[in-house]
C-alpha cells in the first residue's frame, strides 16, 4: 500500500472540511426555509456529487499544474494528481453524508441541530487528528463552523 504524503493528506483534510462545510451550511439553510424532508434529502445528494466531482477535478488540475511548473525548475517532487484527485473526491464525498444522515433518520427540525452537531464534532476531530493539538482542533471549529453558519443565516433571510 502507497503511503500517503503530505499533499495527500492536505487533499483528504481539504476535502472533508468543504464538504462539513459546504454540506451543512447548505442544508441547514435548506432546512431553515420551508422545504420538505425528501426535497432536502435529494438537494443534499445532489450538492455532495456536484461538489465532490468538482473538488476531485480541482484537485487533480491543481496538482497537474504544479507538477509542470515544477518540472520547469530545478525541484521535481514525485506526485501522482490522479490519485489526489480521487482522494480529495473520495474524501468529500464521504464527509457529505455526516451533515446529510441526520436528515435522512430524523424530523427535519431535530435533524437540524444533530447534523450540526456532528458536522462541528468532525470538523473539530479533523482539526486534532493529524497534529493532536487542542489549538488546532478549536481553530478548525472557529473558522469552519462559521463559515457554515452562513447557511443558517442566508435560510432565515430568506
Amino acid at each position: 500500500m502507497k503511503k500517503l504524503s503530505v499533499d495527500n493528506i492536505r487533499n483528504i483534510i481539504f476535502g472533508i472540511e468543504d464538504s462539513l462545510v459546504s454540506t451543512s451550511g447548505f442544508l441547514f439553510g435548506l432546512a431553515t426555509t420551508s422545504y420538505e424532508t425528501h426535497q432536502i434529502f435529494t438537494s443534499g445528494i445532489i450538492i455532495i456529487s456536484v461538489e465532490a466531482v468538482s473538488m476531485g477535478a480541482g484537485a487533480f488540475l491543481t496538482e497537474e499544474e504544479t507538477l509542470e511548473m515544477e518540472s520547469k525548475s530545478s525541484e521535481r517532487k514525485k506526485a501522482n494528481p490522479l490519485f489526489d484527485g480521487i482522494l480529495m473526491f473520495l474524501s468529500y464525498f464521504g464527509a457529505g453524508f455526516i451533515p446529510l444522515l441526520p436528515y435522512i433518520l430524523l424530523e427535519r427540525e431535530l435533524a437540524k441541530p444533530v447534523s450540526m452537531v456532528l458536522s462541528f464534532s468532525a470538523l473539530f476531530l479533523l482539526g486534532y487528528l493529524p497534529t493532536k493539538k487542542l489549538k488546532s482542533a478549536f481553530r478548525m471549529l472557529v473558522v469552519a463552523g462559521a463559515a457554515a453558519s452562513v447557511g443558517y443565516l442566508v435560510g432565515s433571510v430568506f
